[in-house]
């Protein structure tokens, strides 16, 4: 089979939603380059491939960025670095447009469908958005907005104690998204005509469960009793900070409500079956299928 004229640059690729865009695109037989800092964990996580190239790097030295996005056709940013995320994502994207990169996919946040400044996680990703957005004679710009990320749940979020730990009511209706559901949407876009997407913003959530229907999923998937327990937005903020991940700006986003509007109105988007053309991830599934790491 002929590889793609397309060439696709991705900044952030060895994550799970990475990771789900790469085997994507290569299905497809189209080319990828990813910027890592560690080509060694490039190795262990795909098959080797002759439609898979890594440039070495870090967000300290952002040159090898610049020359290696000559000759590509598109770019996927995942960047987590909210600090630097702003400058990270204009610099980049504009070296991409000047390149001659005609598509550009950044993964950003439904925060940023917030009210503006409302949350720290939601400005900087909205101003980053912007930066990109205002670039002078860009190319295409599509933002995909996922919600909250069902990965969490093997992270920061994992079970403690056989509880689920949260500061929401057990039947608050909570909008999660799959990471693979990210990913395949990004491979689409990125691998579908340019004119078709556009400057589209796609926000993202794969299921609607409350934190009771949560412990329940995990008590059957687990074939063990799992609880949730309702915590205040203090503690939850402590644990947080103890995980020593997370600054005080995103703990505090992650932990405190809204004022000014009510963010526990989630719905499935269903923007996501029209873009894969089949159902989203639900959380039961995502949690059955990634039973080996909780």
């Amino acid at each position: 089979m002929v590889a793609s004229s397309e060439r696709v640059f991705i900044v952030g690729g060895t994550g799970n939603v990475g990771v789900k865009v790469v085997k994507d695109l290569v299905a497809k037989n189209i080319p990828v380059t990813l910027y890592a800092r560690q080509p060694e964990k490039v190795s262990a996580l795909f098959d080797k491939s002759s439609l898979i190239s890594v440039i070495q790097g870090d967000y300290n030295d952002l040159a090898p960025i610049k020359e290696g996005l000559k000759g590509h056709t598109r770019l996927l940013l995942l960047i987590a670095d909210l600090q630097s995320m702003v400058h990270l994502k204009k610099t980049i994207a504009t070296w991409a447009y000047e390149a001659g990169v005609k598509q550009v996919v950044d993964v950003s946040s439904l925060s940023a469908s917030f009210p503006l400044r409302t949350t720290f996680n939601g400005a900087q990703h909205y101003e980053a958005e912007q930066a990109i957005y205002n670039i002078p004679n860009r190319g295409t710009f599509v933002a995909l907005r996922p919600g909250r990320f069902m990965s969490n749940m093997l992270t920061f979020e994992r079970i403690h104690e056989d509880a689920i730990i949260d500061k929401s009511d057990p039947d608050t209706r909570e909008g999660w998204v799959s990471t693979n559901d990210i990913g395949a949407v990004a491979a689409v876009v990125l691998s579908e005509d340019v004119d078709k997407h556009g400057d589209s913003v796609y926000e993202l959530i794969s299921d609607v469960v409350t934190p009771a229907q949560r412990a329940e999923i995990f008590s059957r998937v687990l074939g063990r009793p799992i609880k949730y327990r309702k915590v205040t937005a203090l503690e939850k903020y402590d644990m947080l900070m103890q995980h020593k991940v997370f600054n005080h700006f995103m703990a505090f986003s992650i932990c405190t409500t809204p004022a000014s509007f009510n963010p526990q109105t989630p719905t499935v988007t269903d923007g996501i079956q029209i873009l894969l053309r089949r159902e989203p991830e639900t959380f039961k599934k995502f949690i059955t299928d990634n039973k080996h790491l909780l």
